[in-house]
């Protein structure tokens, strides 16, 4: 038996309600956070602690150079002074040239000692740096996995909340046994936020855009005996029951 377009009317808005249940499982599955903005902060945060502990071990490399090159310079002078007071020198000119030899190793000395300070300073704060740095990353990792795990969980809620979608929206769809109508509706769907039909209120508003249509045309969607679209969202009005 063929229903009326009233009873097909109703089928239809029947299908919307199922429609917009999915078209909102599928809005809040794009509007979760899927951790994508989160994992690029973190491979940003991952660089610069890299650049950062290179930076550092550069720095303590230069540290250990300044530190052996001080330590060079202190092991000669040490054994210039044993030759010049253990007696193995004894002319006067080679006396005064070992003197001076140790006046500018001892020059030598403190400028390296002012060097190897420095770069123990440099050293340890490059270092401070690549420590914070890299505790930022492991958080930013932290983040991450929270963001991520929140999304696979509400993902796979909404999967299969659609999944139970199906079944009842193709039985709904077939309740609609005016072909046209309902490829109209999801034509007017595709185009229309998710929404090809809606009911008309008694003050002959259109349930969809609200605006109110004029009042033959509400009218007219009320009983159903019609195909009447709003005015001005051009969707299918339909009965309210």
């Amino acid at each position: 038996m063929s229903k009326s377009l009233r009873e097909n009317l109703l089928s239809l808005l029947a299908l919307q309600a199922i429609d917009s249940l999915i078209e909102k499982a599928k809005a809040t599955l794009a509007a979760t956070d899927n951790g994508a903005a989160a994992l690029g902060l973190y491979n940003t945060k991952k660089k610069e602690a890299e650049a950062l502990r290179a930076l550092a071990t550069k720095a303590q490399s230069e540290q250990k150079d300044a530190e052996l090159k001080l330590e060079t310079i202190e092991t000669k002078r040490k054994h210039e002074e044993k030759r010049l007071y253990g007696g193995s020198v004894t002319g006067s000119r080679d006396l005064e040239n070992l003197q001076k030899e140790l006046d500018m190793l001892g020059r030598q000395k403190d400028s390296a000692e002012e060097v190897v300070l420095l770069a123990m300073d440099a050293a340890a704060e490059a270092v401070a740096l690549a420590e914070e740095a890299e505790r930022e990353q492991l958080q930013q990792a932290s983040r991450f996995k929270k963001v991520r795990a929140h999304f696979e969980a509400r993902q796979k809620e909404l999967m299969a909340e659609l999944a139970s979608l199906q079944a009842p929206r193709e039985a709904a769809a077939k309740e609609v046994t005016d072909a046209s109508l309902l490829a109209r509706y999801d034509a007017l769907r595709g185009k229309k936020q998710g929404v090809g039909c809606a009911p008309v209120g008694e003050d002959d508003s259109c349930g969809a855009c609200h605006t109110r249509v004029n009042s033959q045309s509400g009218e007219a969607a009320r009983r159903g005996e019609v195909l009447v679209f709003c005015e001005h969202c051009a969707r299918i009005l339909t009965p309210l029951r």
